[in-house]
């Protein structure tokens, strides 16, 4: 009788010890949902928080400007006007055909933007949400004579966007490589904004070696896809083709930069040969003229993406480079 009753007893203890514990684990569970519903609404919250993104149009402004208005352009605009040059030298830059026939393109393939300043608008969000410190900055359109070298130039809070540069017009781009041409349409412009944003976060490897490059490209790559979702492929420009080969050749390429004692190698040569936009990338092989430009940033944001499994975006950004590689254990399995 006495072992029925410690029995029982035992029983009874188990049972309300396993209701405790199942108390415990519906708070703990409660707790769990509350907090990853305060981090969505929280993360909901801040992208919801949009900044009124519009282009300051200024090449419209000059090129539709009388001549006896440009003083006060000048005076609006000063930093655009190199004191150098004259208002007669502004006159006939205006007036010039070439120049002339440029801002009509201009205006005809970006008569509505909307849709383009909505697209920053988003990855300027996105990017306050990461960095709070963020202060956006006031984009100028302007035309530059189609010099593709300053499509955008940042000045800190305010961006200079050449829309000359992003026309897709075979006539007045024909004596441009194609592989930068390819690159000279209207949607590289959220490109080319987001590489510029996430470079500001990136600090510049101070080493030479090629290993440190790669990284720092595949970190701001990564960085670019975070704040915009835009995919790696796009962000270098690649084709179907281009994509499909590296896809296919990536553990060949990993091979060659491993056997040839490339990563820790401090040639110069080697951010021509695979960092680069050209025509293709420069292995001195026979496949060459079938790869892809810029391989070396391609691997760079693979090493960057195998090492931030379960990582938040500052541990990864903050992380020296040659610890990264280190740390990635990247390993291409195709």
């Amino acid at each position: 009788m006495f072992s029925f009753k410690k029995n029982i007893i035992q029983i009874q203890c188990q049972i309300k010890s396993f209701k405790i514990q199942s108390k415990i684990f519906v708070i703990l569970i409660s707790l769990f949902f509350v907090s990853c519903d305060f981090e969505n609404n929280k993360k909901n919250n801040v992208l919801k928080k949009t900044y009124d993104v519009k282009f300051d149009r200024f090449e419209k402004k000059f090129f539709q400007s009388n001549d006896d208005s440009l003083d006060i352009l000048i005076e609006n605009y000063p930093y655009l006007f190199p004191r150098q040059y004259q208002i007669s030298d502004w006159i006939a830059i205006k007036k010039d055909s070439t120049r002339k026939k440029i801002f009509k393109k201009s205006l005809d393939v970006f008569k509505d933007i909307e849709s383009i300043e909505s697209e920053i608008e988003r990855i300027f969000n996105k990017t306050k949400f990461y960095f709070s410190e963020f202060i956006p900055p006031k984009i100028i359109s302007i035309n530059n004579g189609i010099d593709y070298k300053y499509k955008v130039v940042d000045s800190d809070s305010l961006i200079l966007l050449s829309l000359d540069c992003y026309l897709d017009d075979y006539l007045l781009y024909k004596n441009i490589p194609n592989h930068i041409s390819s690159q000279m349409k209207p949607d590289f412009i959220k490109n080319d904004l987001t590489e510029l944003i996430s470079s500001r976060y990136v600090g510049v490897p101070i080493d030479r070696k090629f290993v440190s490059k790669l990284i720092y490209h595949g970190k701001i790559i990564y960085l670019m896809n975070l704040i915009s979702d835009i995919p790696v492929n796009q962000f270098l420009g690649y084709n179907k083709e281009q994509t499909k080969w590296i896809e296919n050749n990536k553990k060949n390429v990993w091979k060659y930069f491993i056997e040839n004692d490339l990563l820790f190698s401090t040639k110069s040569s080697l951010d021509y040969r695979f960092l680069a936009n050209a025509p293709f990338s420069k292995f001195g092989l026979s496949i060459d003229y079938e790869s892809p430009p810029m391989v070396g940033k391609w691997i760079g944001y693979q090493i960057v993406k195998s090492f931030a499994k379960n990582k938040n975006i500052f541990e990864i950004l903050s992380m020296d480079n040659y610890k990264l590689y280190l740390k990635s254990n990247y390993k291409p399995i195709k």
